[in-house]
């Protein structure tokens, strides 16, 4: 590796443990501890006013339906989302937020635009453009990287 790459790294491990880290103690702020990081990504996957499956939540996700199940059973015991089965395909389950689980996600999605945008005010807006860009095409590569090491374990 080079010495850029190895920067790059860096920065990138960096930047995951610091919003991890930021993140958390946000949600334990806000959630008084009732609610774990893990749980409110599956709240955001799922998403506001849409009605998703277990399969498409997981997929969103790179999780097994399994796991998710777990994640769904401490969700649904907290009064943060609904499961109904499909009413023609009984194998298919759909997945929404109730109104608690709304606001949890409002709240957390409010603390996401407010980092980006603090963020991103060190920046100025031709910087802005192109790491929005790059970022992209990092984002596009990890994606293409993480289906084909899924196909590969098949």
């Amino acid at each position: 590796m080079k010495k850029d790459e190895l920067n790059i790294d860096a920065i990138l491990a960096r930047l995951f443990i610091s919003t991890f880290k930021i993140e958390e103690r946000a949600i334990a702020e806000s959630s008084k501890g009732k609610m774990s990081i893990s749980e409110l990504h599956v709240l955001r996957e799922i998403g506001r006013g849409r009605e998703r499956t277990m399969t498409q939540v997981a997929r969103g996700l790179k999780i097994s339906v399994s796991a998710l199940t777990i994640a769904m059973n401490k969700l649904e015991k907290k009064g943060l989302v609904r499961r109904e089965r499909d009413t023609e395909d009984h194998r298919i389950v759909k997945v929404s937020l109730t109104g608690q689980g709304l606001e949890s996600f409002e709240y957390h999605d409010a603390f996401h635009s407010r980092m980006v945008a603090e963020a991103l005010e060190q920046l100025t807006l031709e910087e802005q453009k192109v790491l929005g860009k790059t970022l992209a095409k990092l984002d596009a590569y990890f994606a293409r990287e993480w289906v084909r090491r899924e196909k590969a374990k098949k």
